[in-house]
């Protein structure tokens, strides 16, 4: 059991969601916030200014500056930040986008669906260095894709960000933009995603999105 007090930044674009983990956190005796943030350029920031043990961020983060968020802000995290522990608390319930943000460092994944106290849980256990957490909600949907026997996507990690992106509304232009890749490099990854998909509009691609829960 772990018996300090970790030093935690928040970091997510609702201010209700930042301040109901703030005060679950700090109730708990075990964590000290060290910084309050709105999006992933704001954590970033503030995680090369004052370390944090852990980084509880949300894998969404449409408000704001919406430069970094998602794979694109997981991976950033992993390489400036290796020593901060990253617990991702989200809506998201499509299995391979929490199974790749696994690979890409995180190690606890809490669904927004879960009480506030599966986040404590998720923070001492890996300040313990237990292996990964799965929340109850996000354990259930990783069993029953398990048991349904569902395929993994085909989309590579970039193929999924572009899908993702790209059906929240951003153009293109935007999404090249935001995740520092050329436009015509965001372009074809769009159409090799729709073509591993077998969809041939973007009507179509949307449709399976939400099917699929890929947002």
């Amino acid at each position: 059991m772990y018996d300090g007090v970790l030093r935690v930044a928040l970091a997510d674009d609702h201010p209700l969601v930042v301040a109901a983990l703030r005060d679950c956190l700090q109730r708990s005796g075990s964590a000290q916030i060290s910084c309050e943030c709105r999006n992933g350029t704001e954590l970033l920031g503030a995680l090369d200014q004052h370390h944090a043990d852990i980084a509880i961020t949300d894998f969404c983060m449409g408000h704001g500056d919406t430069s970094l968020d998602g794979f694109n802000l997981l991976g950033r995290l992993a390489r400036r930040h290796p020593l901060t522990r990253v617990v991702v608390i989200s809506a998201q319930t499509n299995p391979a986008i929490i199974r790749r943000a696994m690979k890409l460092g995180v190690r606890a994944f809490v669904s927004k669906e879960d009480h506030l106290e599966e986040v404590v849980r998720a923070c001492i256990h890996v300040a313990s260095g237990g292996s990964c957490f799965y929340s109850p909600a996000v354990h259930a949907i990783l069993q029953h894709a398990t048991l349904a026997g569902a395929p993994a996507t085909e989309l590579t990690q970039r193929e999924l960000e572009v899908i993702r992106l790209y059906v929240q509304g951003l153009q293109l232009t935007d999404i090249a933009g935001k995740l520092g890749r050329s436009v015509s490099t965001i372009s074809s990854q769009k159409t090799v995603a729709m073509r591993k998909l077998g969809v041939q509009t973007n009507t179509g691609l949307i449709r399976y999105a939400y099917e699929n829960r890929l947002i």
